[in-house]
């Protein structure tokens, strides 16, 4: 279930069920919406609400003006700055997940030569049911396991292929600590990487690391007032003004795309360098080719490089990190060197 918040200046109204308990919301139900609208008034819903709803909406309220917008809802611009108990939480969140890799590694090392060989949806399965029993709540997602020629799509849906020695294997979770999501992303091999592979590899993590260098050379925005203009994100630059000491996503995503370049594999690159993280996997700010979204202390966001070579595998490194003081910190420290990562 959900549902959706009509803000004005002197009432908040959810309209769904499951806030009766708020102080100062009123819950009520979206065929309502209309009674809370003046006559000269319109209604502005953004991207998220879908085609039916919207429909629905127009059924129960004709007489109501709605513009549908294709901007991202106020709301998500007002939770990209995350309060000090939302990074704890991210962080018990990470922490979880540091320990289910570790029991990952030993069981990859165990299956290595047995009968019948470890699978990736076995693998995945065994990932998702350490992280519950360690106390995580809930999934971020259901985790990926990618293996040989399957590494070389980004979100395989783990099958019943068999993982293989010399075989890139990319792993791919996350959990929930108390709804906050985990993200992290590790490519390990068995016995031994292959030399291509092994190549990307090492250029994939000097792409990782040189784009949390670059964030925190170039500093961060600390003035969360950059974020709005008369209480609403600017359209031209959501997440507020630049100067010289701020640094936009996009020119994170470009740094990485540079060094990829440099052994001519930034065609293998094929998505974005990250996202925000929080009470959902996926939030601002946008890590992706000319996103102007400045970055601010304080927000939490994923740095993930990859390459995907077709009919050979796949590379992919990835850390969920904050700002602070206009630094890149980490909630964990997992190797991404490539000999901790041969098992």
């Amino acid at each position: 279930m959900h549902g959706y918040l009509l803000v004005k200046p002197s009432q908040v109204v959810f309209l769904g069920d499951g806030l009766e308990k708020v102080d100062g919301v009123k819950t009520d139900f979206l065929k309502n919406v209309g009674k809370y609208i003046g006559k000269k008034e319109s209604l502005e819903v953004f991207s998220d609400f879908t085609y039916g709803e919207v429909k629905y909406i127009r059924i129960k309220n004709k007489e109501l003006r709605i513009r549908v917008s294709v901007k991202r809802d106020p709301v998500d611009y007002q939770r990209v700055v995350k309060e000090p108990g939302e990074i704890a939480n991210v962080k018990k969140s990470m922490q979880i997940v540091e320990r289910v890799f570790g029991l990952v590694k030993k069981e990859l090392r165990r299956s290595a030569g047995s009968r019948p060989a470890l699978t990736e949806i076995k693998l995945a399965k065994f990932i998702e049911s350490s992280g519950l029993k360690m106390g995580a709540n809930d999934l971020s997602f259901p985790a990926i396991v990618a293996s040989g020629a399957n590494a070389a799509v980004p979100h395989h849906v783990p099958s019943a292929k068999k993982i293989k020695a010399g075989e890139s294997i990319i792993i791919d979770f996350g959990f929930k600590y108390k709804n906050y999501c985990s993200d992290f992303t590790r490519t390990v091999f068995l016995h031994h990487a292959p030399k291509k592979l092994a190549e990307a590899y090492n250029q994939v993590q000097k792409a990782y690391n040189e784009s949390i260098e670059f964030v925190s050379l170039r500093g961060s925005a600390s003035d969360r007032n950059n974020l709005f203009s008369k209480g609403l994100p600017r359209p031209s630059d959501a997440l507020g003004a630049r100067n010289d000491r701020e640094v936009q996503a996009g020119d994170i995503y470009q740094k990485s795309v540079d060094v990829l370049k440099e052994k001519h594999l930034e065609k293998y690159f094929i998505h974005s360098l990250g996202h925000g993280t929080g009470l959902e996997i996926h939030e601002l700010p946008n890590l992706s080719p000319g996103s102007k979204d400045v970055m601010l202390d304080n927000m939490v966001f994923s740095i993930e490089p990859g390459v995907y070579i077709s009919g050979l595998g796949g590379i992919r490194i990835e850390d969920l990190v904050y700002l602070e003081g206009g630094k890149v910190k980490k909630f964990i420290n997992v190797s991404t060197k490539l000999k901790d990562n041969i098992l």
